[in-house]
């Protein structure tokens, strides 16, 4: 995004970047988790024969043990990547509705630039409001 020429606001920047890539990879990571399910559930279990025995399955074991890898491993991603949208709903809330408003477009566009030529808001109003909620963005 890179808006920021004094490196002031880089910080909220990256955060905003992160909120966009945590919003469009979420239901990508949720449809890999259900593939993997499907994966998983349709695979053939571990075989209990005898404990003897030294025909033992293991080529299959270790199959099961990378679906179950691969979803715990997603998991983790869908965690981490829900706590970022959560924490953004959360301040989202704090903002009054003009500021929800800019805020979304940030999070949805690129650039003050492009938000200007969509709205009726005049730039040197959507900097303030930008500032206003920058400044509310760090005090927490």
């Amino acid at each position: 995004m890179n808006q920021s020429k004094t490196g002031l606001n880089d910080s909220f920047y990256r955060w905003i970047d992160q909120v966009r890539r945590s919003k469009r990879k979420l239901p990508e990571l949720q449809e890999k988790l259900r593939f993997y399910n499907m994966k998983f559930i349709g695979y053939n279990g571990v075989s209990y024969e005898f404990s003897g025995s030294k025909s033992g399955n293991s080529k299959g074991d270790e199959n099961l043990l990378y679906w179950m890898d691969k979803i715990d491993a997603v998991n983790k991603e869908i965690q981490i990547l829900d706590e970022i949208i959560r924490k953004y709903d959360d301040f989202f809330e704090t903002l009054n509705v003009i500021e929800q408003k800019v805020l979304t477009q940030l999070v949805s566009l690129s650039s003050l630039k492009a938000m200007s030529v969509q709205s009726d808001v005049k730039m040197e109003s959507l900097i303030q409001i930008r500032t206003r909620i920058a400044n509310k963005w760090y005090r927490l």
